[in-house]
């Protein structure tokens, strides 16, 4: 932010008279100062998200993705960049537990997305991925809703953890 800088010089004495008028104090940086944009209510939840170490993943009310930690774009087998914006379900290959088939008839009942029904409690579920190395993996998910201060559901926090090897 640029700074205003005020040079004072001093007048030989009686140049000046006081005029008795009232002073006023004026804050010349006031109107300088940005306004801070306000929070989005997942805002502090980004935050954490993106740089957690865990595998976690946020979602907003319509279930595209908010912020992904690095762990999780492993783990789901999306990565971790371009993402964000995205559907879940545009990013995942989801597997079918039984076929191996893309896209199971399931898919819209994975943790991450339930758990944004309005009235859902805490969520767990599994899920069947294909990981970055193209082999298929099983992920257990423990999903939350989040609601704002008025409580209106603003989307969900999802913890993954890998099973088996």
């Amino acid at each position: 932010m640029p700074k205003l800088v005020l040079r004072l010089q001093a007048l030989p004495s009686g140049t000046l008279k006081d005029s008795a008028a009232p002073r006023h104090v004026v804050d010349l940086g006031e109107h300088a100062r940005p306004v801070a944009p306000t929070p989005t209510p997942l805002a502090r939840w980004s935050r954490v998200t993106a740089t957690s170490h865990d595998p976690c993943l946020l979602l907003d009310d319509q279930g595209r993705v908010v912020s992904i930690s690095a762990a999780a774009g492993h783990l789901l087998g999306c990565g971790s960049e371009g993402v964000i914006g995205r559907h879940l379900l545009g990013l995942l290959d989801l597997l079918d537990f039984d076929t191996g088939a893309s896209a199971p008839d399931y898919a819209q009942r994975v943790a991450p997305l339930a758990v944004l029904k309005e009235g859902a409690g805490l969520v767990r579920s599994l899920l069947r991925v294909r990981q970055l190395d193209d082999r298929p993996h099983t992920l257990d998910a423990a999903a939350a809703p989040l609601h704002d201060g008025d409580g209106r559901l603003v989307g969900s926090l999802t913890l993954f953890a890998p099973l088996g090897g």
